[in-house]
């Protein structure tokens, strides 16, 4: 059985095309192909503006990103909130919280008021739960 050679790249024409244009779809050797693109040599010359700057897109994020984003925020200014409140209060302290691993819910707490702050973890986890599964539904 003969395999076939592979084809000519589009743009030199000189050697075996190993990669496909991802603006265009003509096959290209690695000397003729943008690495960072993987557009050819020729669509990304086509992509610079008149001014001769590279074309950039603007940045999009879906949903579930910017909810993420906004979530790791939240809980670095809750964690200096946290830290800076408790410099100056030398008192009893309460702590409380929960920790979900798959469908096991794990309950903390210690202090005076350990059961409102594990109440209210908890009624924040169904909360985060029911917006998590109704956002799953409307993605699928």
């Amino acid at each position: 059985m003969n395999a076939m050679p592979p084809p000519l790249c589009a743009v030199c024409g000189n050697a075996p095309a190993t990669y496909i244009c991802q603006n265009c779809g003509r096959a290209t050797c690695p000397n003729c192909i943008d690495a960072t693109t993987l557009n050819c040599y020729g669509c990304a010359t086509k992509a610079t503006t008149r001014l001769g700057r590279e074309y950039s897109q603007p940045l999009h994020f879906s949903l579930a990103s910017i909810l993420l984003m906004i979530a790791f925020a939240a809980i670095f200014i809750g964690m200096l909130l946290v830290a800076l409140g408790s410099v100056g209060n030398l008192g009893p302290t309460s702590t409380g919280g929960i920790i979900l691993i798959g469908p096991i819910p794990i309950i903390l707490g210690s202090g005076p008021y350990s059961i409102p702050l594990i109440a209210l973890s908890v009624g924040l986890t169904i909360v985060a739960l029911i917006f998590f599964l109704m956002l799953r539904r409307r993605v699928l």
